[in-house]
């Protein structure tokens, strides 16, 4: 009788280019992967680290500015501090980070700048991904309201709104234009791309949970692992960094126009067109889900647009846990995590 069990007595499926499937062996991850996840791992390590310092320098030299007096802090002066910082401490540190990994992983290119697979698929996407933001918005506040709950309270940042149109203006840029360009750079661009080689499940978490503490509050940190989650799948579904940037973009505008609708007093409004919208957007996304899942079925179904693995070789799907560890044992990345939830918690107060 002939022996057709994979060595180590498991398999995974696996699908190749024209969307079928096939059995893979379970095996261990090579040496040289091992090595070459370690260099990225602490690559993109000193990128997180040279945020959290530039983060913390720049900050300082902001409170030095205002209390010198020197310069007049302007609502102006305020939103092209915040561009600067949003370049300097985002932007810089990844931007390196790329130029590395790609010397590492010997590639060519590492951002899917490209456009989308099909105009379809981008249309689905971007349904999912307004429905995405909606549910984390409501998952969110259910997780802050639970928690203050029980005695816990956590910090949060609140801009100053505009109070005119010229005021607006600056304050999309400086909240929603520049902030999804520059994130989506990189998160799902350069952490993504760079991680994705060794597992795209291990690549959407791991990017997810550093997109959430990142952003430095225990407010934010829920919504934004959930949309981090689904923009990573969005952008591998539709293989172009172009559809996360625009769902981002369209979830910071609808947040800087709530804010100042909310700064105006008017509850009532407020409310009518944050349910409207969500509404809208919650149709949207289940029209998109419906047509993705119920039309797209055979060749052109979902299985035969997702290639799971990113640019790896096909084996990659059985080094998930082997991909967290030798990522987490960098120093540079073990340190830049410590750091962040250090600050993260730091949020977070018990008991008032």
């Amino acid at each position: 009788m002939e022996n057709n069990q994979a060595p180590y007595g498991r398999v995974n499926t696996v699908y190749d280019e024209a969307g079928g499937t096939g059995q893979l062996p379970v095996t261990p991850m090579p040496k040289e992967t091992k090595i070459e996840i370690l260099k990225v791992s602490g690559i993109l390590g000193i990128s997180i680290l040279l945020f959290h310092f530039l983060s913390e320098w720049s900050g300082s030299m902001v409170v030095k500015l205002v209390n010198s007096g020197a310069v007049p802090y302007t609502y102006t002066l305020q939103q092209i501090v915040q561009v600067l910082y949003t370049l300097l401490t985002i932007l810089v540190p990844f931007a390196i980070g790329a130029y590395f990994v790609k010397k590492v992983q010997k590639r060519d290119e590492l951002l899917p700048l490209g456009k989308p697979k099909s105009n379809i698929l981008f249309i689905e996407a971007i349904g999912i991904g307004l429905m995405a933001i909606v549910i984390a918005n409501a998952v969110t506040a259910s997780f802050v309201q639970v928690f203050e709950a029980h005695g816990v309270t956590f910090d949060s940042y609140k801009p100053e709104n505009p109070t005119s149109v010229y005021q607006l203006l600056w304050m999309l840029l400086s909240n929603a234009i520049v902030p999804a360009l520059v994130e989506e750079f990189a998160l799902r661009g350069v952490l993504l791309q760079s991680l994705r080689k060794y597992g795209d499940a291990f690549a959407v978490l791991a990017s997810a949970i550093l997109f959430a503490i990142m952003h430095g509050n225990m407010t934010q940190a829920p919504f934004a692992f959930i949309l981090g989650a689904v923009l990573a799948i969005l952008v591998i579904m539709t293989g172009s960094l172009w559809t996360s940037m625009l769902v981002h973009l369209i979830n910071n505008t609808y947040s800087v126009f709530m804010n100042t609708l909310l700064d105006q007093g008017n509850d009532l409004l407020t409310s009518m067109v944050m349910v409207s919208l969500n509404t809208l957007a919650l149709i949207y996304g289940a029209i998109a889900l419906v047509y993705l899942f119920g039309l797209h079925r055979g060749k052109e179904g979902i299985k035969a647009r997702y290639m799971p693995g990113g640019p790896a070789k096909e084996g990659i799907r059985t080094w998930r846990w082997q991909a967290w560890l030798y990522t987490l044992i960098s120093p540079t990345m073990l340190v830049g995590l410590v750091l962040l939830f250090a600050e993260l918690f730091q949020t977070v107060h018990v008991g008032g």
